[in-house]
């Protein structure tokens, strides 16, 4: 979000000191409920630290619909549960005084459209993903959102962090974490996907992954320059059939 409509700037600003006294200070540890889909309560939040998770649940599952983030705006009311990714801090207030603020500082509300128009965006790419796409379309589209965020270009591919277990992926894209898992591990083995560790992947080449959404069976994937021993240690030379044989006690064997 734009600074220069930051949220946190109007809230330090002491000029609106008397008009945020309403405005309640929560801590909320890991896992902390803010609120759930049955909430009675009329309040407005202001989040200051942290990553809330927004999502719905129906017969024991859940879906997650967006995460905020510091800065982000959201309602009480909204007939879905929030809870806290990591420890955080919100700003709470009555939707009347939240209103009357808006009205006092005109300028609260331009963070606001932004942080609601986001959320909107990211429910309408949720609800685009669950009708057209099946679960492949929408993990692969995950990965490849996640490298256009945060990859980092290495010698093999694009470098990804994901900050969740398989399990928290399949409730992001509304699937199972069976299915899930497959669809991860036949990407890997068809070498589309490089795994790190637990936390990482390598993307080899994001365009020959994005056009899988609109494939059926799982082609086999491009012949890449390079292929890596490993994802940490990429092997730069001649594919292992061309290399020069050199003689061993007698035998002949493949230079490594």
């Amino acid at each position: 979000m734009s600074r220069c409509f930051s949220i946190l700037d109007i809230l330090e600003n002491p000029e609106h000191d008397s008009l945020f006294q309403g405005f309640t200070l929560r801590r909320i540890e890991e896992r902390g409920i803010v609120c759930d889909a049955n909430s009675t309560e009329n309040d407005v939040f202001i989040v200051l630290s942290g990553e809330l998770r927004v999502y719905l649940s129906y017969e024991g599952r859940e879906f997650t619909v967006f995460t905020l983030e510091p800065e982000a705006v959201f309602t009480t009311h909204s007939k879905m549960t929030v809870v806290a990714k990591t420890h955080s801090e919100i700003l709470v207030t009555s939707l009347r005084a939240f209103t009357q603020a808006i009205s006092t500082v005109p300028g609260l509300a331009v963070p606001i459209i932004a942080s609601m128009g986001q959320g909107l965006a990211n429910t309408i790419g949720i609800i685009e993903g669950l009708v057209f796409r099946d679960v492949r379309h929408r993990l692969i589209q995950f990965l490849l959102d996640l490298a256009g965020e945060r990859g980092r270009r290495i010698q093999t591919g694009v470098l990804v962090t994901v900050d969740c277990n398989t399990e928290d992926i399949a409730t992001l894209i509304g699937s199972s974490r069976q299915s899930t898992s497959l669809i991860l591990n036949e990407l890997i083995k068809a070498g589309y996907l490089l795994r790190v560790n637990r936390k990482q992947f390598v993307i080899r080449d994001p365009d020959a992954l994005r056009a899988l959404t609109g494939a059926g069976d799982l082609p086999a994937p491009p012949k890449w320059h390079e292929r890596p021993q490993s994802a940490g240690a990429p092997d730069t030379g001649p594919p292992r059939e061309n290399r020069p044989l050199r003689k061993a006690g007698g035998r002949q064997r493949v230079m490594p």
